[in-house]
């Protein structure tokens, strides 16, 4: 099926569309939108959008040779991020931090060579969007550690202003992931 662009739907096209379409329809649509929570938070009355949603993903900590991580500039705000992002339904978190990475940042990882750092929710996972949608993430980190030539041929998508490896202790102030990147420098510690 062909479809138009999140933003060329109406709250009201949207979910005409949406109450139609199989699961599987659903599925295929979600991973045109940014996965199956950012699917669903366009299903939400604008007039509603406020109301807290709980969403699970998955973050990855992608080191070089140089203990260096990489971070990602993102184009929906003026703040610095780890490469991640929202679980697909029926997908493995390990799977959704691997899909994510190559997504933002070209580098093929596989997921069962990345490492489990930690799991973080609550307050320090709370996130605006520029839309107004408030979330909650429930979020699992990962570390990858990459060659220089991996790290060499980097390419974002459309989330990614630009990519640049910084020393953890190094970081921009204007830091989306402070508690993500707290954590992996208690893991290293």
């Amino acid at each position: 099926m062909e479809y138009k662009k999140m933003r060329e739907y109406t709250h009201e096209e949207f979910v005409e569309l949406v109450k139609n379409l199989s699961e599987e329809e659903l599925l295929e649509l979600s991973a045109n939108y940014g996965g199956y929570p950012v699917l669903f938070r366009m299903a939400l009355d604008e007039r509603i959008c406020h109301i807290p949603f709980i969403q699970t993903g998955a973050a990855i900590i992608i080191r070089n040779e140089n203990g260096q991580i990489l971070l990602q500039e993102r184009t929906d705000r003026d703040k610095w991020g780890l490469p991640g992002g929202c679980q697909d339904l029926g997908e493995g978190l390990r799977f959704t931090a691997v899909r994510e990475a190559f997504e933002e940042t070209g580098i093929k990882l596989d997921p069962n060579e990345i490492k489990l750092i930690d799991t973080l929710s609550g307050e320090s996972r709370k996130n605006s969007y520029p839309n107004g949608d408030i979330v909650y993430n429930n979020t699992s980190l990962y570390l990858a550690d990459v060659s220089m030539e991996d790290a060499s041929n980097l390419k974002g998508d459309s989330e990614t202003k630009r990519l640049r490896f910084f020393n953890p202790k190094d970081v921009p102030e204007n830091l989306m992931d402070a508690d993500l990147i707290k954590s992996y420098i208690n893991y290293i510690s």
